[in-house]
């Protein structure tokens, strides 16, 4: 696996006032929806390393060949697709068959330098223990994607380039998708036309890259951290959903090959059910050390 050292440094931490500004006037989404990146932080990170890439399918595959392990999804023996209108349990979906079992063409060996997709948090757990790492932490992620003491919105800086990020307006000639109808306008043509996950093989945007060389920090899948979900201000409700999942949901981070443009954001929280896992969730590991050599796969 090839990891990056990242040394230890400051990360301004979250969005800033005039950033949601902006947000709310370019987009449609609520500004509720970005509140909890608030208020910004000074944080102080210790040395780690990151993943440059996320996990492959060829990479889970040689875990789950060794190993044995099943999947949550191949457990249930379904995994979420979204469909012509919203999420469905389509059967046989997993990181094997990242499509479903209705199309056996897109397996994962087909695509084995595409991120492995349809994995929960212990799924990514599981394999980041084989190999002796760890998932990083929500800050962690932060940091290796924006950089030591600067804002950043995308890992590559703050103007938009649709070249260097895999999500919807990547595969919509890049145009801009700002707002649902527009999203589901592209929609209605993506899924008929492609009909499975639309990952790129790991390092396809190298225009994306962050300022210490991580790649696709930004698109592509949504990748877990091993971070549980909880408020930048402990003692502000940011609202009732937000009040249900704390310290019970896991963070993701850096949205994914659907998500628009705002979404891949280096700011951006999400938080998951650490059961859930779908064709836009994956991962990549990380360790509490600087690693001066490549680091080998588990024993």
């Amino acid at each position: 696996m090839d990891l990056v050292p990242i040394p230890a440094g400051v990360l301004l931490r979250g969005s800033t006032t005039e950033q949601l500004d902006r947000l709310d006037a370019e987009q449609h989404l609520s500004r509720v929806w970005f509140e909890d990146e608030t208020p910004t932080a000074t944080i102080e990170v210790a040395p780690f390393a990151i993943g440059r890439y996320p996990v492959t399918n060829r990479q889970y595959a040689e875990f789950a060949t060794v190993t044995g392990y099943v999947t949550e999804a191949e457990r249930r023996g379904f995994g979420l697709v979204y469909g012509a209108e919203f999420w469905e349990e389509r059967p046989g979906a997993s990181w094997r068959y990242p499509a479903g079992a209705a199309e056996p063409r897109w397996r994962w060996y087909e695509v084995p330098d595409h991120p492995a997709i349809h994995l929960c948090a212990a799924d990514a757990d599981a394999y980041a223990r084989w190999a002796h790492l760890r998932l990083p932490t929500e800050t962690e992620w932060e940091y290796a994607a924006r950089g030591p003491s600067s804002f950043r919105t995308w890992p590559w800086g703050d103007r938009w380039n649709p070249d260097a990020c895999n999500c919807a307006e990547h595969w919509n000639d890049a145009s801009p998708i700002t707002d649902a109808a527009s999203w589901r306008q592209w929609w209605s043509t993506h899924r008929i036309r492609h009909r499975a996950p639309t990952t790129t093989p790991v390092g396809s945007h190298p225009d994306g890259v962050s300022p210490f060389g991580v790649m696709d920090l930004a698109g592509s899948v949504l990748e877990w951290t091993g971070s549980l979900y909880r408020p930048y201000q402990p003692d502000h409700s940011y609202g009732a959903i937000y009040d249900q999942i704390r310290e019970r949901y896991r963070t993701a981070r850096g949205g994914s090959w659907m998500h628009y443009r705002y979404q891949c954001r280096t700011g951006e929280r999400f938080a998951g059910d650490q059961r859930y896992s779908s064709v836009q969730t994956g991962f990549r590991c990380a360790g509490s050390f600087v690693p001066s050599e490549r680091i080998g796969f588990g024993s």
